[in-house]
């Protein structure tokens, strides 16, 4: 029977500590939501970093369906793999932020060190009919080293953010090592066919894995079914309420944003006192130096646009730095008129997803550079670098006729609903039963 060996930098969930109490903490995101209900399915054992307080009272569990294998990471090889190479030298060049990437003394020894301790992890994990399954941008060197070593049994890695052009990615100074240990997968899939592209076009006809397309899908009953509360709030009281999420981090068009509403009222000054943008932002890498300075230079913004249109009765931008809880998110879903989602550059962007899925009236404003957009084609697609232009989507949004924006919202229902996290399992799991690759995929699709 074919089972799952997942290796993911991320665990399915992790024991933290608060209050001096144990606590599960579950990692809820739309990866490691697809990926417990693979391996919950087939079996098989979740290779990962426990980066709970906890986590290292549970390097091995068990949890009925699969087993976990965590791997502890001291301070010194947390530094070298996660916040130096990983979010100092890989996310920002492969999001196209060529002035933040750390090219030398980035801690790249390190992160190969740590990407062979995964290796040995699913060598000593793996039977001879499992399917070994990786995952981003953090173990990008764990195919090659499976295959130097001897792994003969089938790997898909699973590319979850943007690929670059091939000009952006050879900047790297071991871009050779990356393409050559990805390219040892037997299936490489990406979100867009973009990104696919850009792969393929480093290899100029040389053999490698096969690469494909295969967009994440969400839990679509989930959110469509989700209990909700209505949001209450004086502030929002016959207002049309725009709404976003986002993780702080360059690559969301955080202040971009900012600026587009200041746009908005000033070159319709008659959207003064109609709206309220609900502006939720969660906190993450707070100890970096650079998220400090993002943080500062947002909140800046958002309260120069707030003192100069907000009135005693009224303020253009309600924002909130925090986390919300999963039905809180929910909630802001079904109360929203118009989601602004708006990144500079996004490998997918599952919250544009989400929404759809959940709202039952709202108008989605989407950048042309999320991997969404390419699927979503009823929201307004718009270039998050010009505010002028996300300011005339909010208010071509605002002034939409009902009928035109419930065939709009219909026509993404439909598609995200069709490709949803199971029709993407079963993309994969195609993927992984293939005998022949050239007989069953063709033309870079799954037959």
């Amino acid at each position: 029977m074919m089972r799952y060996v997942i290796a993911s930098s991320r665990c399915p969930f992790s024991h933290d500590v608060v209050m001096g109490r144990e606590l599960v903490k579950e990692n809820v995101g739309g990866v490691a939501t697809a990926l417990k209900r693979a391996i919950s399915k087939h079996g098989g054992t979740w290779i990962c970093w426990g980066d709970g307080k906890a986590d290292n009272r549970y390097v091995n569990e068990d949890v009925g369906t699969y087993k976990i294998k965590r791997i502890i990471l001291t301070p010194q090889e947390k530094r070298g793999y996660y916040d130096m190479y990983s979010n100092r030298t890989l996310w920002p060049l492969f999001h196209y932020f060529r002035e933040r990437v750390q090219y030398t003394d980035n801690g790249y020894e390190t992160y190969r060190k740590v990407n062979e301790k995964f290796a040995e992890e699913i060598l000593n994990n793996t039977s001879q009919e499992d399917i070994v399954w990786v995952h981003d941008y953090q173990l990008s060197l764990v195919p090659g080293i499976l295959r130097q070593k001897g792994l003969k049994n089938r790997i898909i890695f699973t590319w979850h953010i943007p690929w670059v052009s091939r000009e952006m990615f050879e900047t790297l100074t071991e871009s050779d090592e990356i393409k050559e240990s990805v390219g040892s997968a037997d299936f490489i899939t990406f979100h867009t066919d973009l990104y696919r592209k850009n792969f393929e076009s480093l290899f100029e006809n040389r053999k490698h894995g096969k690469s494909i397309a295969v967009p994440l899908g969400i839990d679509y009953r989930y959110f469509e079914k989700a209990k909700s509360s209505q949001i209450k709030s004086y502030a929002l009281k016959d207002k049309i309420m725009l709404f976003s999420i986002d993780r702080l981090d360059y690559t969301k068009g955080l202040t971009n944003r900012v600026l587009s509403i200041e746009r908005l009222i000033r070159n319709h000054p008659e959207t003064s006192g109609k709206f309220v943008y609900v502006m939720i932002v969660t906190p993450s890498r707070t100890s970096v130096s650079d998220y400090v300075s993002m943080k500062r230079e947002l909140e800046m913004n958002i309260g120069r646009v707030n003192g100069e249109f907000g009135t005693i009765s009224w303020m253009p931008i309600l924002y909130m730095y925090r986390k919300i809880s999963d039905h809180s998110l929910v909630s802001y879903y079904k109360s929203a008129d118009i989601a602004l989602i708006t990144p500079l550059i996004d490998g997918l962007n599952l919250v544009s997803k989400e929404f759809i899925a959940s709202t039952e009236k709202g108008i989605l404003v989407l950048s042309k550079f999320a991997g969404a957009s390419n699927c979503l084609r009823g929201a307004l697609i718009v270039n998050p670098n010009s505010p002028d232009e996300v300011a005339d989507a909010i208010y071509k949004a605002m002034n939409m006729e009902r009928k035109e924006a419930d065939e709009r919202l219909l026509k993404m229902k439909a598609i995200v609903k069709a490709r949803d996290t199971d029709w993407w399992i079963k993309r994969i799991y195609r993927l992984a039963i293939a005998k022949e690759h050239d007989r069953r995929v063709t033309n870079n699709r799954i037959e």
